[in-house]
């Protein structure tokens, strides 16, 4: 990756050549520093009957972080619209990842089939529920969209529409074989399956047996948590690039993860946020990727809805159980273990639901009323939000608290969310995210992006020089104006065959601090990124990824061109 220091206005002309400037400091000026923290709290407010509770006013709610009583700078009640989700018509030359003109009350409803946790009957089940959802919800106009969650990364098996129809569809033409990555509850009911032949009657050859058995279940255990910890990691990337795609539209989006789940030690995580220490090594790897997920998800303002596709599940010894006592005590054992999993996935469901203000769902077959009850919540809730002082950033995780004046009211919200400690690896970060972002098949929407195809002329070589222009809006990208207006935008792009090749990629960092004059223009006009990619004639996929680098925001869009 190059890194320039350039003139910053309305337009970068860096295939120009032209000279570096703006790059020294000015001198020390009266400043404000722009990391002013807005938490954002949406407030979901119920009778026992679960009918919305509406006219309540700033002052019947109060809001605690820590046990402390935050003062709301934020206070709106949201009432939304089941809006037609569309982009607005661009020209063929033209791209973007985002709509100028979103209405902030449209609400949003994402599925996610989980392919990576869950058993293919299991799914299969799951298909047919989502298919009688759809047929249920035609004339809604709800604005919906089906994923999947797979080991690859995140596919969209359709993107939003109104038309339940046609999400059907697309749905009955989806099929997928693919194992789970680790093993769930559904394959380890049958203690038998486990424990294998019975062992012989004999006192010694019993004990031997047993002994055999102990160290094969432990290794075989080890080998699951790996596979379990793979199938955690996997899965929270996913969810991370499902609230980047969706961080930059307005709005609630409920996030409905179909899923086995997986399981994860709710008591060790409470230990890990309470800072008790002594902690699993697995905890410490996976709890980084835990505040992670979390952090995106609220900052997307994506409720997470786990709904346990297994339906109501019995756990118990059975019949072909060998009557052994060698094969009676791997019996017990296995089960006590499967238990033990059930539980904590059961456990990791309620975690992500109240971390992000969802609701889980688990022990019942009617994933239909499920399905609607997470549409049906975002259609009318409070909107809260206090700023956090720059002086209160403590790394850790911050409890937070609703309460209302309300005899009849339940309130649910988020329960926390993470004040990251300081990144001490920067650069690894933004390479990570650049990757993640690269790589998605969903538009990253936090940094708003639109771009225009300007022409191609001779490259060289057999090549043609196809040059573009990337836009971003008036404020979009984060001025540091305590650090001399310090800006820092990293813009990557790469060329993909049909095959998937990549034939071209480049990277290019914008860093530089900014004159008055300089700030004022972008403010006014936004910063315009022009470049060039040469490709031989033929048609390519290229996909672009900006970074800011001072807020992390990430910006993506995908888009067509032919090289004559």
């Amino acid at each position: 990756m190059r890194t320039l220091a350039l003139v910053i206005g309305f337009v970068f002309l860096l295939c120009s050549g032209a000279p570096a400037q703006d790059t020294k400091p000015p001198e020390p000026a009266p400043t404000f520093s722009s990391h002013t923290e807005l938490v954002l709290v949406p407030a979901l407010v119920r009778e026992k009957s679960g009918a919305s509770i509406s006219g309540l006013a700033q002052s019947d709610f109060t809001l605690l972080e820590n046990g402390a009583e935050q003062k709301i700078a934020v206070f709106e009640e949201i009432k939304t619209a089941a809006a037609r989700f569309a982009w607005p018509p661009l020209s063929a030359a033209e791209f973007s990842n985002y709509s100028g003109s979103q209405p902030a009350t449209r609400r949003l409803t994402i599925i996610m089939m989980d392919s990576i946790n869950t058993e293919f009957a299991d799914r299969a089940y799951a298909h047919e529920q989502i298919l009688k959802f759809l047929g249920e919800m035609a004339g809604s106009h709800e604005p919906i969209a089906l994923l999947q969650l797979h080991r690859g990364g995140v596919r969209v098996i359709h993107d939003f529409t109104t038309d339940p129809a046609l999400l059907a569809k697309a749905l009955r033409r989806f099929r997928t074989g693919e194992a789970p990555v680790a093993e769930t509850e559904s394959s380890l009911q049958d203690p038998a399956a486990v424990t294998g032949t019975q062992a012989d009657d004999t006192p010694k050859l019993a004990l031997e047996a047993q002994q055999v058995a102990n160290l094969m279940n432990d290794m075989e255990q080890n080998m699951l948590a790996g596979q379990r910890l793979l199938a955690a990691r996997l899965t929270l990337d996913g969810m991370q690039q499902v609230a980047h795609a969706f961080a930059g539209i307005p709005g609630r989006k409920a996030l409905i993860w179909a899923s086995a789940g997986f399981p994860f030690s709710i008591d060790d995580l409470s230990r890990a946020f309470s800072g008790s220490g002594g902690l699993p090594s697995y905890v410490a790897d996976i709890l980084p990727y835990y505040e992670k997920t979390w952090r995106a998800l609220n900052d997307a303002n994506v409720a997470l809805y786990p709904v346990d596709v297994r339906g109501l599940l019995v756990l118990g010894p059975s019949a072909s159980s060998g009557s052994s006592s060698a094969s009676a005590y791997e019996a017990q054992r296995a089960m006590r273990q499967a238990i033990l999993r059930h539980q904590d996935t059961l456990s990791t469901f309620t975690a992500f639901a109240d971390m992000t203000g969802g609701k889980a769902y688990f022990n019942t077959n009617d994933l239909v009323r499920a399905f609607h009850d997470a549409v049906e919540d975002s259609s009318s809730y409070y909107l809260l939000g206090f700023y956090l002082r720059p002086e209160d950033r403590k790394p850790g995780w911050r409890k937070l608290q609703v309460k209302v004046k309300h005899a009849q009211a339940h309130v649910r919200s988020r329960s926390g969310f993470y004040v990251l400690p300081e990144d001490k690896d920067k650069n690894k970060t933004r390479v990570d995210d650049v990757v993640m972002a690269m790589s998605s098949p969903l538009d990253f929407t936090s940094l708003p992006v639109r771009g225009r195809w300007l022409g191609a002329s001779s490259g060289g070589e057999d090549k043609k020089r196809a040059t573009f222009k990337l836009t971003l809006p008036p404020d979009a990208a984060l001025v540091d104006e305590s650090d001399h207006n310090h800006l820092s935008l990293d813009f990557e792009y790469a060329a993909r065959e049909s095959t998937g090749k990549v034939v071209a990629s480049n990277g290019r960092t914008i860093e530089a601090h900014l004159k008055p004059e300089s700030l004022a223009k972008i403010r006014s006009a936004g910063i315009t990124y022009e470049d060039a990619v040469d490709l031989p004639p033929g048609e390519y996929s290229v996909r672009f990824v900006v970074r800011d680098n001072l807020s992390g925001r990430l910006g993506s869009v995908s888009t067509p061109v032919i090289v004559p």
